[in-house]
């Protein structure tokens, strides 16, 4: 093989690996069917683990816009996968020093045994308005949140990626509805 077709070849290889590991990720479904009384906008896709492996915590923005009155109610989507169940009633973080409770609703949950163990996985929502949204976007650092329960004592953080929440107030922005 010439060199030229192995330049080529990893140029190829290299293209495709660094397309996948540096989609935007944000998601917009039903903005330009008819049908569909509302948009759909999700950051499920940002920075997806190459592996596909999911951590202990994962999270992702999701907003649902009526076309008639352009609406928005955000949400912010939570899975967790632990040792045993948890029982998280809400998220808080510090916003300019003052604490933000964010309650979180369990939507779906799932518990996989085998020889060694059991998993448990969580599927939750928990409301965000737009000004904490924004808030998030414009800090410098990822925003650290904290899973925490009325049931328990034990505490689950995770780091809440401003770019993600830029780039996903950037797509739920310039829609035009």
């Amino acid at each position: 093989m010439k060199n030229r077709d192995r330049l080529l070849i990893g140029a190829a290889v290299s293209l495709l690996l660094a397309g996948c590991a540096s989609t935007d990720g944000i998601t917009v479904k039903g903005a330009t069917d008819d049908l569909e009384d509302r948009v759909l906008v999700t950051s499920q896709l940002y920075d997806e683990p190459y592996t596909g492996f999911p951590s202990p915590t994962d999270y992702y923005f999701q907003a649902a816009i009526d076309k008639q009155s352009g609406d928005k109610l955000y949400v912010l989507q939570l899975a967790v996968n632990a040792e045993n169940w948890r029982r998280w009633d809400e998220v808080q973080f510090s916003r300019d020093g003052q604490i933000v409770t964010l309650p979180v609703n369990w939507q779906n949950q799932d518990m996989t045994c085998n020889d060694y163990g059991c998993a448990y996985a969580e599927l939750g929502v928990a409301g965000i308005d737009e000004p904490t949204l924004r808030y998030i976007a414009d800090q410098s650092e990822p925003v650290k949140l904290v899973m925490r329960s009325s049931r328990i004592d034990d505490t689950l953080t995770l780091e809440v990626n401003p770019r993600e929440a830029q780039a996903f107030l950037k797509e739920t922005d310039q829609l035009p509805i």
